[in-house]
């Protein structure tokens, strides 16, 4: 399974990709998510939330069944931007190389009004990633009267890098929208600022680290 288009961003110094879900994707993980809602003991043994940061609701990991089934869609996803990245820096990959992809965690967040999740950074690895499953039903009336503010953020992720100059951006901000997926740098800045509408803003996210190998064998990460 692969995504219709990755598109490659570069609002600032680190680039980003983004691409489009499938819904069958969606569906599944928002399938998985209620199912372990429910079942609360299940939702407590996946309680994810005393390695993170957010002042949300629920954060619980991703069944490994359920992530495996889609991890092409993210495999192709990764790949793109790590060839686009090399292309753009110029980097010519050893012959017969490759990198390889580790998925080391995944997890459900689960956002209410005035929830939100404070600046950031992921560490222990190399890349990350969100995607988005559900938004509150009237969200988009709230973000229509944001959006006459001169700084609209509500609900929003923003991600961060530098500090502003002429001619320099320094931040990004998104407003998500079901079946979205990005992937950026694990150090790359971010938050999500809170909501007033009713109902429950749901995403999920991940964390991975590149590897390098050569016919087949990995190189360690302090190889020179």
């Amino acid at each position: 399974m692969r995504p219709e288009k990755v598109e490659i961003m570069r609002p600032f110094g680190p680039s980003m990709a983004r691409s489009k879900m499938p819904q069958e994707l969606i569906d599944a993980f928002n399938a998985s998510a209620d199912e372990i809602i429910e079942d609360k003991e299940e939702l407590k043994r996946r309680d994810y939330s005393d390695n993170l940061v957010g002042k949300v609701e629920e954060e619980f990991s991703i069944p490994e069944e359920v992530f495996t089934k889609y991890q092409d869609f993210f495999n192709f996803t990764i790949e793109q931007y790590v060839s686009w990245n090399d292309s753009f820096l110029n980097r010519q990959r050893p012959e017969n190389s490759a990198c390889n992809i580790h998925y080391l965690s995944g997890w459900f967040v689960r956002t209410f009004p005035g929830d939100f999740n404070p600046n950031h950074i992921h560490t222990g690895c190399d890349l990350s990633a969100v995607g988005y499953l559900k938004m509150p039903e009237d969200i988009n009336e709230e973000w229509e009267e944001d959006y006459k503010d001169n700084y609209p953020c509500v609900g929003h992720i923003e991600f961060q890098h530098g500090t502003p100059s002429l001619f320099n951006a320094h931040n990004q901000l998104v407003k998500p929208e079901v079946g979205d997926f990005y992937v950026f740098p694990a150090y790359l800045l971010h938050c999500v600022y809170p909501f007033k509408s009713k109902g429950e803003r749901r995403s999920f996210s991940f964390n991975a680290k590149l590897k390098l190998s050569i016919n087949g064998k990995e190189i360690p990460d302090n190889a020179h």
